[in-house]
């Protein structure tokens, strides 16, 4: 009898929500309103207004690393317990079938651990702060991943999955990294800066041309190799996009699209034939048409259409874009959880 009751004051709580939500609907969206009252009834899903920063998928297990580190097994998603060992899960990374995690310790150590069967093996650690994996993203899966830290200078520093330093020798404690490439090394800096780790060297974008860059990616997307650099940062009050090339050493600018208005690029991923830009504001596609000409447009390509705006992942941070296969991808936001675009149909996890 009390559970009766319980479900029915339950019913009527949720039935005044909704109401009082369709009677508010002439300043905010319906799709806001809904959004709203799913976080207040998340019940189903811890994962709902989290912030994830990784993912690995093995097998039919994915995991998921968003300051703690949770499961999603057989339709349901639960919280591995790790807090008497770890303060913070920082990162999650899946490289080559194997899955790395990387966690502040509780003995202020960044640590790097390995998943072998259900167990985490320590890989090594170190008396630095743990701040996320630097990702190089295919098509598919991630290639490669290295540790971005920051030691006790204030300085970022850089690991491989072995705990060997891969910081360019001509880093100083004022530069920051941003994102790794899907090929060849290069790395996104402050100041205009495109390092080569391969041979600890850095490029420089004129700074009269941009005020930041952060994307990166090697493509085909003209029809032969290049890397393409585009502006964005977190604090990046410009509202131009502009697109750098490697075939003209990044001189001018390939493309420029005036009046973006708060939208700056984060990372750039290649899926389904487009190049999705994450940014502080959803993701965008940057693409070319049968004529060769650019164009910056709203997820039309990769989604189905009027799935994208009904999410409001336009107006969300995003954290990155995973791919785990050729046609699916995985979208971390920034307080909207956890998303899945496959076959260019989205969900939430």
């Amino acid at each position: 009898m009390k559970q009766k009751y319980e479900n029915y004051f339950k019913n009527r709580l949720i039935l005044n929500l909704l109401i009082l939500l369709l009677l508010a609907c002439s300043s905010e969206s319906i799709f806001s309103q809904l959004g709203n009252l799913q976080k207040i009834n998340h019940e189903n899903n811890i994962l709902g207004s989290s912030s994830p920063n990784g993912i690995s998928l093995v097998g039919e297990t994915l995991y998921i690393a968003a300051m703690h580190l949770f499961k999603k097994e057989n339709g349901k998603i639960e919280k591995i317990d790790l807090n008497n060992s770890y303060e913070f899960i920082n990162d999650i990374v899946n490289v080559s079938g194997k899955t790395y995690l990387l966690a502040q310790n509780k003995n202020a150590e960044l640590e790097v651990c390995e998943l072998n069967g259900k167990s985490w093996t320590s890989k090594f650690k170190k008396p630095l702060k743990a701040y996320k994996f630097l990702k190089s993203v295919g098509n598919s899966g991630i290639k490669e991943a290295y540790v971005l830290a920051i030691d006790k200078n204030n300085q970022e520093r850089i690991f491989d999955l072995e705990g060997v330093d891969k910081t360019p020798s001509q880093a100083t404690e004022n530069d920051k990294f941003y994102q790794i490439s899907n090929e060849d090394n290069l790395i996104t800096g402050n100041s205009l800066k495109i390092w080569n780790t391969n041979n600890n060297t850095y490029t420089s974008i004129d700074h009269q041309q941009a005020k930041e860059i952060m994307p990166i990616i090697k493509t085909n997307i003209r029809g032969s190799s290049e890397i393409l650099v585009m502006t964005g940062g977190y604090n990046n009050l410009d509202t131009k996009f502009k697109v750098y090339s490697s075939v003209n050493n990044y001189t001018t600018p390939i493309f420029t699209q005036d009046e973006v208005g708060e939208f700056s690029g984060y990372f750039a991923r290649e899926f389904n034939g487009a190049i999705l830009i994450g940014s502080n504001n959803g993701f965008a596609e940057f693409t070319k048409n049968k004529e060769g000409i650019f164009a910056l447009q709203a997820p039309s390509k990769s989604v189905e259409t009027g799935a994208y705006n009904g999410s409001q992942l336009s107006k969300t941070g995003l954290n990155d874009i995973i791919p785990v296969s050729n046609n699916t991808i995985y979208i971390l936001t920034q307080g909207k959880g956890l998303w899945k675009l496959e076959n260019r149909k989205l969900t939430k996890e």
